[in-house]
């Protein structure tokens, strides 16, 4: 059993070891520069009120935005950027009428409109663990590899889900530990 536990030991401090590899590998992404131009098209990815969230702490930097929750491909054109909010709320999806499968094919559509058009894609999670799991992954699965940059709650990443595929398809990401932090690379992205 001793042989065990040591064993257990050091499987565990291996995974942090890890998981500071990557934490490193991340604080060096934060430093890539990374800029966008305004309008910017504020929607969300399975409706939680992160969006209005993002849409208030743009609000107080004085961002050009559209604010579109359930945006569609017709939205696009005429913006210079995309945030989609990322975390799934069966309420929220519950009031706009919609389900799942439905909020996943309009982002679908969306980010095929967005990829041909060649606009950047900010992606931001937020709601930290609040908003993971079933409901929140799956959009999580569709956005986050399709973004040109990455904007994360700490707490929301614990099992490495953004950093992975951040470190992947080569996005700069940037972790924040509370909301009010994210004004700061909203900030920088935009030039304000």
């Amino acid at each position: 059993m001793k042989g065990k536990g040591m064993v257990i030991r050091l499987f565990t401090a291996l995974i942090i070891l890890l998981l500071s590899a990557y934490e490193m590998y991340a604080q060096q992404k934060k430093e890539v520069k990374f800029s966008a131009q305004e309008p910017a098209l504020i929607t969300s990815a399975g409706q939680s009120a992160d969006t209005q969230m993002v849409k208030v702490l743009a609000d107080r930097i004085k961002m050009n935005i559209q604010f579109d929750p359930l945006a569609g491909p017709e939205k696009i054109p005429g913006v210079k950027s995309v945030i989609i909010v990322i975390g799934g709320s069966t309420k929220g999806m519950g009031a706009a009428g919609i389900d799942m499968d439905k909020e996943a094919s309009r982002i679908q559509k969306f980010l095929a409109k967005v990829k041909e058009l060649k606009i950047p894609v900010i992606g931001m999670h937020i709601g930290g663990k609040g908003r993971r799991g079933d409901l929140s992954d799956p959009f999580i699965n569709l956005v986050a590899p399709q973004a040109s940059y990455l904007i994360v709650a700490k707490e929301g990443d614990v099992d490495g889900i953004f950093l992975k595929t951040a470190a992947k398809n080569n996005i700069p990401i940037v972790f924040v530990n509370k909301i009010s932090e994210t004004q700061e690379p909203l900030k920088s992205i935009y030039g304000k």
